[in-house]
C-alpha cells in the first residue's frame, strides 16, 4: 500500500477533559447516532471521554497499513456576526487538536491535518494562515453543522479566499460537504438543507409536509455563483460522498432522501483536469463501504476516474461487503455463540477494511492515489 491515504477521516472529543480542544453536546451524546460511532470505533458507552477517544484514534490510526490518514478538525458554529458559538455546536473538533495527534510518537508523520475555519468569522484570513503555516493540507466544511450558508457573501469571500490559500498563494483545496447528512445535526434544524446543491419539487413537496419545521429554502443561484466565482479563480473542491443519499437507490431514493448527484457530476466534468478552467473539481467516495451505497458503483464508474478521491468516513460504519463464503460461515458460527456485534462490525482494522473493500470493488482506480498528487504534501 505504498502511499495510500485515507482523505476522510474524523476524529473528536466530549470535551470533558480537554474542553479547549473539542466537545459533543449532552443532547448529542444520548442519541443513537453517537452510540453506533462509538461501537464502529469499538468503545463502550460507558467509558466514552477524551482519554479515551483519543487512546482509540491513536491505536486505529497507528495499527493500520496505510500510510498516511487526513483527520479532520470541525469549527464550531459562528453567527453571521461573526460570534463563535461553541454552546450551539453538536459537535466541534479544534484544529489544536489535530495538530496534538501529529505530535504522538506513534502517528509520527501518519496524520495529515485538515483545518476547519469558518468563514463567518472576521480573523477567517488569519487562521487560515495560521493552519497553513502549520501545514494544513485541506480545508474542511460540513454547512449544516457549522451553520454555513454557502449563498452567503462571507462564504462567497472565503471560497475566493481559499483559492490562494496554500503554501506559495496555490490552492488550500477545500473538502465540503453535500448532500444528505445524518451524522452531526444542524444546531438550527433549519439549516439540513445548508448541504444541498439543488432543490426538486420532490424536495418542496418534502418541505411542505414538514409544516413549521420547515427547512430553509437553498439561495442556489447565490449558491452556485459563489462556487463558480472560486473555481474560476483557481479554487480546488471536493463535494464529500458524491452527494449521494445514503440509505435509499433508484425511484425509491428519489423519493424518500435528497441527492445532489446531477450537479457535483455537472461540476466534476466541467471543472477537471483536462478543461481550460483554472479550478478543479472533485468527490471523494467517504462512506461508501456499505450495503446501502454499494448500488451506486457502476454510477461512480461513470465518473471521470481522474476526479475521485478515495476516504473512509470514519467512524462512520464501515462493512465488508465483499464477504465471501468463508467469512459468511465464520459469521456464523459468531451467532451461535452470542456474538452479535461480529454481524455488523468486521473484526480488523476499519481503516483497512473500508481500503480494502473499495479497492477490491475498484481495481487500480486512480481514486487511490488522486489524493496524494493533488495535496501539498
Amino acid at each position: 500500500m505504498a502511499g495510500s491515504i485515507d482523505g476522510h477521516c474524523h476524529v473528536g472529543l466530549v470535551g470533558d477533559e480537554f474542553p479547549s480542544l473539542g466537545g459533543m453536546s449532552q443532547w448529542y451524546r444520548k442519541q443513537l447516532t453517537f452510540k453506533i460511532f462509538l461501537a464502529f470505533a469499538r468503545i463502550d458507552p460507558n467509558q466514552a471521554c477524551d482519554r479515551v477517544l483519543r487512546q482509540a484514534t491513536i491505536e486505529t490510526i497507528s495499527t493500520s497499513t496505510l500510510d498516511r490518514v487526513v483527520c479532520l478538525a470541525l469549527d464550531p458554529v459562528y453567527s453571521e456576526e461573526g460570534s463563535r458559538r461553541e454552546d450551539l455546536s453538536h459537535v466541534w473538533v479544534d484544529n489544536e487538536y489535530v495538530l496534538s495527534l501529529q505530535g504522538e510518537e506513534l502517528l509520527r508523520d501518519r496524520v495529515l491535518f485538515a483545518a476547519s475555519v469558518h468563514p463567518y468569522d472576521d480573523e477567517f484570513a488569519q487562521r487560515t494562515a495560521y493552519c497553513v503555516e502549520r501545514g494544513a493540507v485541506m480545508m474542511k466544511w460540513l454547512p449544516s453543522a457549522q451553520s454555513i450558508d454557502l449563498a452567503n457573501p462571507k462564504a462567497a469571500e472565503a471560497l475566493i479566499a481559499l483559492a490562494f490559500a496554500g503554501p506559495d498563494g496555490k490552492p488550500l483545496p477545500l473538502l465540503l460537504h453535500v448532500g444528505p447528512e445524518y451524522a452531526i445535526p444542524p444546531a438550527d434544524p433549519r439549516h439540513h438543507s445548508y448541504d444541498y446543491l439543488s432543490w426538486s419539487w420532490l424536495d418542496r413537496a418534502r418541505n411542505a409536509l414538514r409544516f413549521s419545521k420547515r427547512w430553509h429554502v437553498p439561495n442556489l443561484e447565490a449558491v452556485h455563483s459563489n462556487l463558480e466565482a472560486a473555481l474560476d479563480a483557481g479554487a480546488v473542491i471536493t463535494f464529500a460522498h458524491c452527494g449521494m443519499p445514503y440509505f435509499a437507490s433508484g425511484v425509491l431514493g428519489q423519493v424518500l432522501e435528497h441527492s445532489d448527484f446531477k450537479p457535483i457530476k455537472r461540476y466534476l466534468e466541467q471543472y477537471r483536469d483536462d478543461t481550460q478552467s483554472k479550478g478543479r473539481c472533485f468527490a471523494d467516495v467517504s462512506a461508501f463501504c456499505t450495503p446501502f451505497r454499494k448500488r451506486y458503483f457502476s454510477t461512480l464508474r461513470r465518473l471521470p476516474p481522474n476526479s475521485l478521491i478515495y476516504g473512509s468516513d470514519f467512524p462512520t460504519p464501515i462493512f465488508e461487503i465483499s464477504a465471501d463464503f468463508e467469512e459468511a460461515a465464520r459469521d456464523f458460527r459468531a451467532i451461535l455463540h452470542g456474538e452479535f456485534d461480529r454481524i455488523v462490525i468486521p473484526q480488523d482494522n476499519l481503516l483497512d477494511v473500508s481500503y480494502r473493500e473499495l479497492q477490491t470493488a475498484f481495481p487500480d482506480h486512480p481514486m487511490f492515489t488522486n489524493l496524494s498528487k493533488l495535496l501539498p504534501l
